[in-house]
């Protein structure tokens, strides 16, 4: 075996060359010659002059026909022509130039190169028409002897070596320029091995018999221990083999060898592409049965194919690591949640049913225990919960990492069908920390409808809920509560124009002196309607706290509150305050105090106008900064109304100590009142008017509407009402208008 190396591109390139018996090379594939005459004595002359006649020391091919549809035929069996002999005049007069234009515009054959002959001197084509046909040459049989016909023959040959060698260059760089540009799309090692050797195989116009082989790179590595990643054709059952495994010695050795010079290698049937990966990733060896030499520009062309080609080694080998970072848990070496995405996205994207289930599970304390144990106990629970999740719900099941200590499992509905958490809350372990809480969702697919992000939140939101309501277990997915979940977005959105398109409004509900009936004061209500129709608070004012617009709610009612106490006062009653409900939200905000300073300021309109509601359980879920908080809008000058009171009985030893003006009696008390002395409601109401009357503060009872509970309220002291009895929650001039009535 005999061989030479030569560089391109800083990479080896070596070739080999097998020689016959003889010791000469083997022929080339002979160039082929048409002739098209209906003179058989010229035919049979042509044939002796060109008998022994060889091009670049290849042989000659001649095919003869005797009319131009014969030479169509056979043009059309033998696409690889290289020059036409062709006589001007057959079965017509213009037959050879109606061939020469069906070659050129119908076969659409721009390579081969045509030489028209006639044995008549009148019959010779306008220069024109032998430019516009792409004819090489013309000439008379008579001047055709042997030494000439040999030298128009070697003449056309050239020049269709040199056009086809071009075009077949152009047509190889196009396929290398797309071939680079699909290879550069792959994120997959194995779909790029498996492109690279289609690839290749259509460059080279051959059969699809190879294989790509992946070496780890090291120094310590034997190259036979390479393994093949990709195999087509005969080699097909070579996949998933190591080099050392290949049953062909030659092709075994042919690939160790390039392993081991790091250098391509061209044989006579077969040709091994090394690709570096640029010292960066671990090399590959293409290997492809050509059966069949390659010519230079062949050659030239794979050159070019192994500088793209290890481009894209080196963009798939980094495009895997980038999906590796964005679709790996780098802790547990499991997939994320990015990956449970994506695997979602594809089971919902089949026709259904399709049998599959989402399985949120989520340990409990996680965060704490990592802040109270350190990080590596923390990590120790993670991976303890991988591990029981793993043997749990084995494959096709698919189990992610979503954040912090919760995890989700995609797999058959039957797998997930049963209670998890007891198994996963036991510790086998005597040694072992328990798992210190565990709380899962079943989110069955056949019932969603929606995308991949919305079945993963639709969980995550069963979970918290469990969490919120102080219960624990498995949470069900339930469609309807899916709608409802729409009904309160679609609401948000709606009542986030409504705010921002200033269509939100108040009403006043009367406060009531029980003794005189004189209306004393009023709370204020937000309302708002969409399309005419009125939206109910009880739906609306939720929504608000869960999205967030209470803030911004909260602070229209307040400018909506100064201009009707502004309208009261110009109505002659700047003495009747109005209470306004602040929300928790508000009230954390650090802004809150100095905001409703300025707008009363603005509005010209004195604190103490200006009732502040607020709940007993914002003040008690942080009671020292609450206790501040409302000593600061005291000092302003406002009153400061506990709404809801009673309602958490944990508030009731704490209440002395806060800077409060007024308590609220909720509306579960009141209705209990009036009914029987033995009625825990009274009992409770009882209670917090005496302890609002030994504290010095106002009280107000909330949803009165039978003559009973009033006379039971004046019976017990307690100076004031509101409710239906009284009068119902009304517009801003109707509450003025009621406030004109009673005098």
């Amino acid at each position: 075996m005999s061989g030479s190396a030569w560089s391109g591109d800083d990479r080896m390139f070596e070739f080999r060359q097998e020689l016959a018996d003889g010791g000469q090379p083997p022929d080339s594939t002979p160039f082929t010659v048409l002739s098209v005459d209906d003179d058989p004595g010229f035919q049979q002359s042509l044939r002796m002059a060109l008998s022994d006649f060889r091009f670049n020391e290849s042989p000659l091919r001649l095919l003869t026909a005797s009319s131009s549809g014969e030479a169509r035929q056979v043009l059309e069996d033998n696409p690889g022509i290289s020059a036409i002999l062709l006589d001007v005049v057959m079965e017509t007069d213009d037959a050879g130039l109606q061939l020469v234009r069906a070659v050129r515009e119908q076969l659409g054959n721009s390579e081969v190169r045509i030489v028209l002959i006639t044995g008549q001197p009148g019959m010779a084509p306008l220069r024109k028409t032998l430019q516009q046909l792409d004819i090489s040459e013309y000439w008379l049989k008579t001047d055709l002897y042997r030494e000439r016909l040999q030298g128009i023959v070697t003449g056309s040959l050239r020049t269709w070596s040199e056009i086809h060698a071009l075009a077949r260059a152009k047509r190889g760089l196009q396929h290398i320029v797309q071939a680079g540009s699909r290879l550069a799309g792959l994120r997959d090692p194995d779909g790029f091995s498996r492109q690279l050797l289609r690839e290749l195989a259509a460059l080279l116009e051959v059969p699809l018999d190879g294989m790509v082989c992946v070496h780890d790179g090291s120094a310590d590595t034997p190259a036979e221990d390479a393994v093949v990643t990709a195999a087509d054709g005969c080699f097909e059952a070579q996949e998933g083999r190591t080099v050392q495994d290949i049953a062909d010695p030659m092709v075994r050795d042919l690939l160790v060898d390039a392993f081991s010079r790091r250098s391509s290698i061209g044989m006579p049937s077969s040709q091994v592409l090394y690709l570096d990966g640029d010292g960066t990733v671990p090399p590959m060896a293409v290997y492809l049965a050509t059966e069949r030499s390659l010519d230079a520009e062949e050659h030239e062309l794979l050159q070019v194919f192994v500088t793209h080609a290890n481009a894209g080694l080196v963009n798939v080998d980094l495009a895997a690591r980038l999906d590796r970072v964005a679709y790996r848990d780098s802790l547990l070496d499991i997939p994320n949640g990015n990956a449970l995405r994506r695997d979602l996205r594809q089971v919902l994207e089949q026709p259904r049913p399709c049998g599959q289930s989402l399985l949120v599970v989520d340990l409990g304390q996680y965060t704490d225990g990592s802040l109270a144990l350190g990080p590596e106990q923390g990590d120790l629970l993670l991976q303890r919960m991988a591990e029981r999740l793993a043997q749990m719900y084995p494959p096709p099941c698919r189990i992610a990492r979503l954040h912090e200590g919760t995890f989700a499992v995609l797999g058959p509905s039957r797998w997930l069908a049963a209670d998890p958490v007891d198994a996963l809350e036991q510790s086998e372990d005597a040694g072992e920390l328990p798992f210190l809480r565990v709380d899962a969702a079943r989110v069955d697919l056949d019932e969603y409808r929606g995308g991949a992000g919305g079945a993963l939140a639709a969980g995550l939101l069963l979970v918290n809920r469990i969490r919120a309501s102080g219960g624990h277990g498995v949470a069900e997915y339930q469609i309807e509560s899916e709608q409802e979940n729409l009904r309160r977005f679609l609401e948000s959105r709606a009542l986030y124009r409504a705010l921002r398109e200033d269509r939100i409004g108040i009403v006043l509900q009367a406060q009531v002196d029980l003794e005189s009936g004189a209306i004393v004061g009023a709370e204020a209500l937000a309302r708002w309607s969409e399309d005419g129709r009125p939206m109910s608070p009880a739906s609306f004012i939720p929504v608000a706290e869960a999205s967030g617009l209470i803030v911004p709610l909260g602070g229209r009612v307040i400018e909506l509150v100064c201009d009707a106490l502004r309208a009261m006062e110009r109505a002659g009653f700047p003495d009747v305050p109005v209470s306004v409900n602040v929300s928790p939200l508000q009230l954390r905000r650090r802004e809150f105090i100095e905001e409703l300073a300025a707008t009363v300021a603005r509005h010209g309109i004195e604190p103490r106008r200006m009732e502040i509601e607020i709940t007993e359980g914002a003040v008690m879920s942080d009671y020292q900064d609450g206790r501040e908080l409302l000593a600061r809008l005291r000092r302003l000058g406002f009153g400061i109304a506990v709404d809801d009171f009673g309602t958490g009985y944990s508030s009731l030893r704490y209440v002395h100590s806060l800077p409060v003006t007024r308590l609220k009696l909720d509306r579960q008390f009141t209705a209990g009142v009036g009914i029987g002395d033995e009625a825990g409601g009274a009992n409770v109401a009882d209670m917090i008017i005496a302890l609002g009357r030994r504290l010095g503060l106002d009280i107000v009872a909330e949803g009165v509407e039978t003559a009973a509970q009033v006379e039971w309220l004046r019976r017990h002291e307690c100076p004031c009402a509101q409710g239906y009895l009284f009068a119902r929650p009304e517009p801003v001039e109707d509450f003025i208008a009621r406030l004109r009535g009673q005098g």
